[in-house]
This record gives structure tokens, C-alpha cells and sequence, in this order.
């Protein structure tokens, strides 16, 4: 093993192998390629190893600025397993940089079996650091091996195929060319969804007043997330992942939940209302034009994944509310919504 935190070299004089730690969940691995590509910046010639799980490994291989991507299992005692594997594959591997954003027990645990000169030192917890967005925790991970500076924003590889994808199924619909103003209904946890039934309002609250169109989006397996309705096109479960980002990108604004469509689009540029519940903004919402609406329960947010009260907090927010801040916003979001 190598000395943990030694200042790095000058970047330009080497060419280093790095090893880029960060297993999941796919709105942290959309938020973590920024990472590798400020790495990329700063040593152009290097070749970087990104450690992620397994059930990632088809969507992002090739759409980052990683060289290699390799999965692993995370959960239980087949993730510790995973990593005892991985670390034989690497057994006889020296890595000059090692950057573990994902800075939990599981992966101090894969780093105690590799071979490296430098790596990123352990930061405060999510409960003990500063409550800012993601980046600025990241830019201190990485000032601790000399890198002071901050991610700009995603960034991911998207290419033609994509955009064909999503063509041929908005034409499917019958999409008519209208401004798209795009809903992700969907996210990991119940207590993060605000319900169905909202979104329809906001939709006719939206259509009704604007010569817009609303386009759902969400992946396979989200489909009773969806709904139907005039100028309502519904493409949750029917598009692969990037060409759901593009959706987004073609989008002049997205409503979502706090799950990965709002990093999706901080890597589009494109405006979004984010509703939080249990959960905090400072983390996930990124400077710019995207604008949180927390819940007016006096427990919100509570950072917990189920609710002792048994309620979903989130349904506290009104459509109505959700259109007002909207309209506050339209200069940003750079559409003139209707009174």
C-alpha cells in the first residue's frame, strides 16, 4: 500500500492511472461524471478506472469520460465478495491517483486491498458536513489531494441513435411540435413521489392556460406513474436512457421529484421545479434556474425513507402552488407561461 495523501506531481508531468470510486445510484453516477471530467481536464493523458455497480454498467459504459468501467455486486455479502474479486483483478496494479467520492465503509473496505501512491482523503458524513449541493462536497474530496477546483456540471455522452429514438416515438404519438413542458412522476422511494393525481392537475393547469404540450418520462417498470389526456404524450417505460435525457434537453422546463431526471437535466441545461419532501434541496438542486418546492409539513424534511405518521408529506404541496412558482419564475425558465 502507498502513503494515503502525499501532494500530487504537477498534472502535466504525468500520465496517471486513476482509479474514480462512485457505485451509485443513478442520480449520483449522472452527478459523479462530472467528477471524472474535471479529471480528465486536468490530466488529459490519463487513463481512469471508474468502480461502479454492476446493474449501472450497461447504461453508462461508453457515455462518460472514464476508459473502463467495472462493476460490481453491492449489496450483502456478495458485494464484499464482489470486491475481494476486484481486488485480485488488480492485484498487481499500482494506481497513482485513487478519487472515492462514494467515501462510505464499502468502499474504504475495496481500498484497504489496493495498491496506490495517492488517494482522496474521508470527509464528514451527509449528517456532519456543510449543507451544500453535492459539488462543493466532491471539490473538498478533491482538494484533499490537491485539486482545488469545482465540477461545472455533468457530463455524458450522447449521440445520434438517441436522438433518432426519441423521434420516432414522439412522431409515434403524434407529437405536433408544441413546446414541451416535461413531468418525471416517478422516483426510488414512495415518501419522494408526489401523487399522480397532482401531476394531472398541474397538467391541465399547464395545457389549459399555455399552447404547450406535457411529455411523461420515467423508466420501465414506472409505467403506473403515467396517465393519458389531450396533449399529454406518455413515454414512460418507452425510451432508453439517454434518449430520456435528450427528452429532457428538448424540454423548456421539467417538473420532477427529487430523483435523477433533475440531474438530467442540470446536465441539459434545462429549468426544473424539483418537489422535495423528506428530503432537502441544499443537496441535489444545482445553482441556476432550478427551483425547489419543499413541503409545508412542519417535519419536512425529515431525511427518512419511510414516515412514522404514515403520510406522504409531498401531497401536501398543491398544483395550483406548483403552477404560482412557475409563474414567479417564467423569466428564468425563459417561457411565457400564462396568468
Amino acid at each position: 500500500m502507498g502513503s494515503e495523501h502525499r501532494p500530487l506531481t504537477e498534472p502535466s508531468e504525468i500520465k496517471p492511472e486513476i482509479l474514480f470510486v462512485r457505485f451509485s445510484s443513478f442520480g449520483d453516477i449522472i452527478l459523479a461524471s462530472g467528477v471524472v471530467a474535471l479529471l480528465k481536464n486536468i490530466y488529459p493523458n490519463s487513463n481512469i478506472t471508474w468502480v461502479m455497480g454492476k446493474e449501472f454498467v450497461p447504461v453508462f459504459e461508453g457515455r462518460t469520460l472514464a476508459d473502463r468501467i467495472v462493476g460490481i455486486d453491492r449489496a450483502g455479502f456478495k458485494g464484499y465478495i464482489s470486491m475481494l474479486n476486484l481486488a485480485n483483478q488488480f492485484r498487481n496494479k499500482i494506481f497513482d491517483i485513487v478519487v472515492d467520492i462514494q467515501d462510505n465503509r464499502r468502499s474504504a473496505f475495496l481500498l484497504k486491498m489496493l495498491k496506490y501512491k495517492v488517494r482522496t482523503k474521508s470527509m464528514p458524513s451527509l449528517e456532519e458536513r456543510r449543507d451544500d449541493h453535492a459539488y462543493f462536497h466532491f471539490s473538498r474530496i478533491l482538494k484533499s489531494i490537491g485539486i482545488n477546483k469545482i465540477p461545472d456540471k455533468p457530463h455524458l455522452l450522447l449521440n445520434d441513435q438517441d436522438k433518432k429514438i426519441l423521434e420516432e416515438n414522439l412522431h409515434s404519438l403524434g407529437y405536433k411540435g408544441e413546446p414541451l413542458v416535461v413531468f418525471a412522476t416517478s422516483a426510488s422511494q414512495p415518501l419522494k413521489r408526489w401523487s399522480v393525481e397532482h401531476f394531472k392537475t398541474l397538467a391541465k393547469i399547464i395545457t389549459s392556460k399555455n399552447n404547450v404540450a406535457i411529455a411523461l418520462v420515467g423508466a420501465k417498470g414506472e409505467e403506473r406513474f403515467g396517465f393519458e389526456g389531450e396533449r399529454i404524450y406518455n413515454l414512460i417505460g418507452k425510451l432508453p436512457y439517454f434518449s430520456s435525457i435528450l427528452l429532457i434537453k428538448k424540454a423548456i422546463l421539467l417538473v420532477t421529484n427529487d430523483s435523477s431526471p433533475l440531474h438530467m437535466a442540470f446536465s441539459v441545461d434545462t429549468p426544473a421545479v424539483v418537489l422535495y419532501g423528506p428530503t432537502r434541496p441544499n443537496w441535489s438542486l444545482p445553482q441556476g434556474p432550478y427551483f425547489a418546492i419543499q413541503s409545508p409539513m412542519d417535519c419536512s424534511p425529515c431525511m427518512k425513507k419511510r414516515c412514522s405518521k404514515g403520510i406522504s408529506c409531498l401531497d401536501e404541496i398543491q398544483p395550483q402552488n406548483v403552477y404560482n412558482v412557475i409563474l414567479k419564475n417564467k423569466e428564468r425558465i425563459g417561457f411565457e407561461f400564462s396568468v
